[in-house]
């Protein structure tokens, strides 16, 4: 297990240990253990610390298809679970679109503001169809909160996992090249604006990285991180392609813009 610590940032420790606790429950109950929604960072660390417990597995599931945000269930070996063990309702919102447009702001917005927990809500898809997945204990409260999405009147119904969509990854790929791996100086280089613009928004708390808000502009990026500006939207360092014959490093990132 430490050498799994080192791969992580330190803020990430007391998340690793929490989630490692739940694997040795797994093993030593011999029972399957649900976690709630993880987001991809999560699910990174989940899968890194399965690698130390071969007595047990880990199944995702979200729904439909590969999501950005999807429970987890730690499985020791020979047991089997199906979709209704992992506790997911899925609900459509539907809404007068003849008078007002939403989109996926709009509704992340109105269904953060009911009060539960991120962990507890999963992906929220917002296509030909709007859709979202809620940890089933919660479902009920849910359900009795949303009403109104941008003061439009909205209703909810479940529907059978077989139709929850799958997420559509609108993201676009650019290159860009950064001096070095700094949250301000790579957030400068994807926005394209002045490195003290973006170091002053870090500061202010407007920009979250793995999902966490963080105020310090020398935080040192990593592949995988998936950083969050707000008004802008989000991107993710996918991949280091390069370092130039000038020392700048070459990186390719997927960017999402706001809708």
């Amino acid at each position: 297990m430490k050498e799994i610590y080192q791969h992580f940032r330190k803020e990430e420790h007391d998340k690793i240990t929490m989630f490692n606790s739940k694997f040795e429950i797994a093993v030593r109950d011999y029972y399957p253990v649900l976690l709630d929604f993880l987001d991809p960072r999560e699910r990174r660390i989940v899968e890194s610390i399965a690698g130390s417990h071969p007595e047990v597995r880990v199944e995702f599931y979200g729904g439909g298809g590969e999501r950005e945000r999807m429970r987890a269930m730690i499985v020791p070996e020979m047991l089997e679970v199906t979709r209704d063990d992992f506790e997911i309702l899925v609900y459509e919102i539907k809404y007068p679109s003849r008078f007002v447009t939403l989109n996926h702001r709009n509704i992340l917005g109105a269904v953060m503001n009911i009060g539960l927990d991120r962990s507890l809500i999963g992906d929220v898809i917002a296509a030909e169809k709007i859709q979202v997945a809620i940890a089933s204990p919660y479902a009920p409260f849910f359900k009795e909160s949303l009403t109104k999405i941008k003061n439009a009147p909205v209703t909810l119904t479940e529907i059978p996992h077989a139709e929850f969509l799958a997420g559509a990854d609108d993201g676009k790929r650019i290159s860009v090249l950064s001096s070095s791996f700094r949250l301000d100086t790579v957030i400068s280089e994807v926005i394209n604006e002045g490195r003290a613009k973006s170091r002053s928004r870090i500061e202010k708390g407007k920009v979250k990285v793995n999902h966490s808000i963080v105020t310090l502009p020398s935080l040192i990026m990593d592949t995988g991180d998936i950083v969050s500006v707000r008004h802008f939207g989000r991107f993710k360092i996918e991949s280091l392609v390069a370092r130039t014959r000038k020392g700048k490093y070459k990186l390719e990132i997927k960017v999402y813009r706001d809708g």
